[in-house]
């Protein structure tokens, strides 16, 4: 009986110290468009003894050629990666000569390292082995994380490199763009349908007055898409209009923008489909998409534009938006049609 309890005694004890050993992460609430910074010490966290869970192929988050970057302390932090979001984090040592790591991954539900079997995306930054021509390497560290259709919980991990253990520092978390509640209801885009586009040019009169603006534009910098990089959505922040047509086989559709105001900043772009007809902000995906916007470089550049699409093989059904840039929801405007 004696030995039964000692052996049970032992398992309890072994348990708590197990739990007590765990690395559990502090909560940080991300503000959407803006900047949280929270101060911090190493001396608040652990040592990881198993690092594994960085370089398997599930995490890909550092090489184990680098392990001894992260053999100090780990101090944990948890925030969330709303949709149509990118999350840049920062960290600033206060002591410039002391040396640290950072790693945050995205996903991966409620698993906390060294207990991490997946996640979604795991980037880490450290101090180099060498250094690169062109480019200079401070005691500061920074990652970024994105999220297109789906919030993600992100974990952050503050670590000291070499077994540092102790060493105060400021984290920052910087969130652009994010769910907001007015952004979750969007209004129907106005659609029309174009005649089928023939040799000789077509044009069509129409207004942005008629559009709405589209809250969600990150479909067209999905990979899936390709339409325009998140650095010009500001080229298509204003209202919106829709119009339908299609391209047939072994042929190229041109089409053309011209505003009646020659001072009016519009935008143009096209996507073909196959198969079921998908409209944005609802594009998974797209044969090809192709876009048409002042160029915030070319001061020369006027307010026509103009893209094409082709098909080889099979025919397309084609999506045409003209949209205002830098909030511009009214004017007039001429799109055209041809076909070579």
């Amino acid at each position: 009986m004696k030995t039964y309890y000692y052996t049970l005694f032992l398992c309890l004890y072994f348990f708590n110290s197990n739990i007590q050993a765990q690395n559990l992460p502090t909560w940080i609430d991300s503000k959407a468009n803006n900047t949280v910074a929270i101060s911090g010490n190493l001396n608040q966290g652990k040592p990881l003894n198993d690092l594994s869970w960085a370089w398997d192929s599930q995490n890909a988050c550092f090489v184990s050629t680098q392990k001894a970057k992260f053999t100090g302390n780990h101090v944990l932090y948890q925030t969330t990666l709303p949709p149509r979001a990118e999350m840049f984090i920062s960290l600033t040592p206060e002591n410039e000569n002391d040396n640290f790591s950072l790693y945050a991954y995205s996903g991966g539900g409620q698993q906390i390292v060294p207990d991490l079997s997946y996640c979604t995306s795991c980037e880490a930054d450290y101090k180099s082995d060498y250094q690169y021509r062109g480019k200079s390497q401070d005691h500061t560290r920074t990652v970024s994380l994105r999220a297109i259709n789906n919030p993600f919980t992100v974990t952050i991990g503050v670590v000291g490199a070499n077994g540092l253990k102790s060493g105060a520092y400021t984290l920052e978390i910087k969130l652009v763009g994010g769910v907001t509640p007015e952004e979750k209801v969007q209004e129907a885009i106005p659609t029309y349908r174009l005649s089928t586009p023939a040799k000789d040019k077509q044009s069509f009169a129409g207004k942005l007055e008629e559009g709405v603006y589209v809250h969600d534009l990150s479909w067209a910098w999905s990979s899936q898409n390709a339409c325009f990089v998140a650095t010009n959505k500001d080229a298509f922040d204003g209202h919106h209009v829709l119009y339908l047509t299609e391209i047939p086989t072994h042929s190229e559709l041109f089409i053309e923008l011209i505003p009646k105001d020659p001072e009016a900043n519009m935008s143009l772009y096209a996507y073909s489909i196959s198969g079921d007809l998908q409209m944005i902000p609802d594009l998974k995906s797209c044969v090809s998409c192709e876009a048409s916007f002042k160029s915030k470089y070319k001061q020369s550049s006027d307010n026509k534009r103009k893209i094409s699409l082709r098909a080889v093989n099979n025919p397309y059904q084609v999506v045409i938006g003209v949209a205002g840039a830098q909030k511009l929801d009214k004017g007039a405007f001429i799109l055209s049609t041809y076909l070579k």
